[in-house]
């Protein structure tokens, strides 16, 4: 088997089937951070909280479970962004191949901002290692959800607690 085909089958075992999440973390406030969007710029998490819910979506580029995240997490861009939603996809790309990271967004038209963690100190503050790994924030800066893996319809979990989001703070 080749190493391309070897670290695909890896990456779908590991994020689908050994980790599961920690509901701990769920209710506590999300560890602030800074990191480089791949436009060169500083995003800090705690500048951005409290217009409205924030996704973040943790990936790289070699992980196939992610990548197709990625495009039903585009789809719930269009439906929540303008409801003051903000969606994060930061890439957990190590510095070897953090450079495939501009061209792949690029080439797939990604709305949302995309943050760098090379180093992976920001997936492991949110207390994972593997992507795909998604956290959703409220507008107070609490973790609500998070989920670890992607199969097919986890993005409607995802949707169930935007709107859940969206209905407390309308009320």
């Amino acid at each position: 088997m080749n190493k391309v085909v070897f670290t695909l089958l890896l990456s779908m075992v590991l994020s689908n089937f050994l980790f599961s999440q920690d509901e701990s973390f769920t209710g506590k406030r999300a560890p602030d951070f800074v990191l480089k969007t791949t436009k060169g710029d500083n995003y800090k998490l705690s500048e951005n909280t409290g217009a409205g819910p924030i996704v973040i979506n943790f990936w790289a580029t070699w992980c196939i479970p992610c990548i197709e995240e990625l495009k039903h997490m585009k789809s719930l861009y269009k439906k929540y962004s303008e409801k003051d939603v903000q969606f994060l996809a930061i890439a957990i790309d190590d510095p070897k191949t953090v450079s495939r990271v501009g061209s792949f967004v690029k080439s797939h038209n990604y709305p949302y901002k995309i943050l760098l963690d090379t180093n992976g100190e920001v997936i492991q503050l949110y207390q994972s290692k593997v992507p795909p790994y998604t956290v959703l924030i409220n507008k107070e800066g609490q973790i609500v959800y998070t989920h670890v893996g992607y199969r097919m319809g986890d993005e409607k979990e995802l949707e169930k607690q935007l709107e859940n989001l969206m209905k407390e703070t309308s009320e």
